[in-house]
């Protein structure tokens, strides 16, 4: 479990520090004075939980909580602050919590347990968010890819499920069916070969599956939010809130296909 609290009052902190660390010994924890460095961590590392103090100098909590939700639906936020007033606005952003200062071991441990959103996707190995962004991690970190459309072509074969696709049908997903001349195919090339090196610096190379001309994705290989809802998984439905690989508008009719499912 990724953990972060963010207060820009030093003792504040410092206290919320020792009872994380006396509660969820074994999460990774970080802590912020500043809710911009908060953010910035936010963009490489998936956070399952941030305990957020309100009023804050830079950036209130509230504003902050919005940003955290908009980056990853289903971050917890749990708010630890001085002020009860605050409340009504607190969960019409769907808090997980709201904890009033000092805070105290018995109310952190509650919260944590009693979680809006249960931290069940795994802390290893690969895994594929497809609610809300396309985003891929690999041991909890986000994997980078050097152009946007590799990234997409790789979105587009975990979209169908393991089966094959072809040169031809791919370029038609990245340029919108547009002619596949020469010129299209050598760009296509280049951007499988990027797809391919990016996967290989993270160490996941395993994940495409390649034959003469088609390549696939290794369904075996992956955690994937969407094949879990498949299943019927109960985490997996419940994290599901009409938003699908929103990067991509070819991604409409799955989103349709799942809202009937559900």
């Amino acid at each position: 479990m990724n953990i972060i609290a963010v207060d820009d009052e030093h003792a504040a902190l410092q206290e919320l520090k020792d009872v994380l660390h006396k509660v969820a010994d074994k999460a990774e924890i970080n802590l912020f004075s500043s809710a911009r460095e908060a953010l910035t961590y936010a963009r490489k590392r998936v956070v399952d939980v941030a305990f957020l103090d309100i009023e804050m100098a830079e950036m209130n909590g509230l504003l902050l909580a919005k940003y955290l939700k908009e980056r990853h639906g289903d971050t917890n936020i749990i708010f630890v602050t001085a002020h009860s007033s605050y409340m009504s606005n607190a969960f019409r952003l769907h808090a997980s919590g709201y904890v009033m200062k000092p805070a105290m071991a018995p109310h952190i441990a509650k919260e944590l347990e009693n979680l809006r959103r249960p931290v069940r996707h795994p802390d290893v190995g690969i895994r594929i968010q497809c609610f809300g962004n396309f985003e891929v991690f690999m041991n909890g970190r986000p994997v980078t890819f050097g152009r946007a459309k590799a990234k997409e072509m790789l979105a587009y074969l975990v979209d169908r499920h393991g089966a094959s696709a072809t040169n031809k049908e791919i370029a038609a997903i990245l340029w919108e069916d547009e002619p596949y001349d020469r010129s299209r195919q050598k760009q296509l090339d280049n951007i499988i070969c990027e797809l391919l090196r990016s996967l290989d610096r993270a160490g996941i190379s395993s994940v495409i599956v390649r034959s003469t001309g088609t390549y696939a994705i290794n369904t075996a290989a992956v955690y994937c939010d969407l094949y879990e809802y498949e299943k019927g998984d109960a985490y997996a439905v419940n994290c599901y809130h009409g938003r699908y690989m929103e990067n991509y508008s070819w991604s409409e009719f799955t989103t349709g296909r799942l809202d009937r499912m559900k």
